[in-house]
């Protein structure tokens, strides 16, 4: 996808104006839905411009009106990193449901304004298609989550897709982990991205058997793993 060289007023303007009032009915509304059947994905990850981080997010929070209506893509989720770094993860059944996504508004309104709020933004490079190696979800309000992205050893990739996979069951028995994906992003790098409706609930899996696994197999099968590849993120939409 090329960046349009005209940004046109309107269609920012009917992104930014979904005021704050129904984006948080329909965050409160939401439950995952556990008959999904996600294979693929997106993961974009944003660093918007100095002084741009409010209108950054006001993006994100207009945008779930418009993947709601995408019926073919089946979860989406914005999110706040830290103060200036956001992104967005969103979920697919087939790869004709992936580039429907691509070629739709949210899209391309992302494109048409990364020039204006985004530091050094290549869709190339930071559009990044995955693959969805497991998921578990469960009902409930996704106000907090991670985002773990890890590399693996030379040789130990199947070893990291077998661990993930185990993930999931372990994940099973934590009632305050609303959504769990194992992405694989390409050879070599892997992610879990997971939602929580509370601090408490994302601090239990922090305490939980997934995380203790994790730290205790890292040295082994990954590549300069530490702690603080465990970043803390805020869900600011999803569907």
């Amino acid at each position: 996808m090329k960046f349009k060289s005209l940004i046109k007023l309107s269609s920012l303007v009917l992104i930014l104006g979904i005021t704050i009032q129904t984006f948080s009915q329909s965050k409160k509304n939401k439950i995952m839905d556990n008959t999904k059947n996600e294979k693929i994905g997106l993961l974009v990850i944003m660093k918007a411009k100095e002084g741009k981080e409010q209108e950054v997010k006001e993006f994100l929070l207009g945008g779930l009106s418009l993947v709601n209506a995408e019926p073919k893509t089946e979860s989406w989720f914005a999110f706040q990193i830290d103060e200036q770094t956001f992104g967005i993860y969103d979920t697919f059944e087939t790869e004709e449901g992936r580039q429907a996504h691509l070629k739709g508004e949210v899209a391309k309104a992302l494109l048409a304004n990364a020039g204006d709020l985004l530091e050094g933004f290549d869709a190339s490079r930071d559009i990044k298609t995955v693959d969805i190696q497991a998921s578990n979800h469960k009902e409930g309000n996704q106000n907090n989550g991670l985002l773990v992205i890890m590399k693996a050893k030379e040789g130990k990739t199947s070893a990291v897709e077998d661990f993930l996979q185990a993930g999931k069951s372990l994940v099973s028995s934590e009632p305050a982990t609303l959504s769990w994906y194992a992405i694989k992003i390409n050879e070599e790098t892997y992610a879990i991205f997971d939602t929580f409706a509370d601090d408490a609930g994302r601090d239990a899996h922090l305490k939980g058997k997934v995380a203790a696994a994790l730290m205790e197999n890292a040295p082994e099968i990954l590549e300069g793993f530490d702690a603080s590849a465990i970043q803390k993120i805020n869900i600011l939409a999803s569907k």
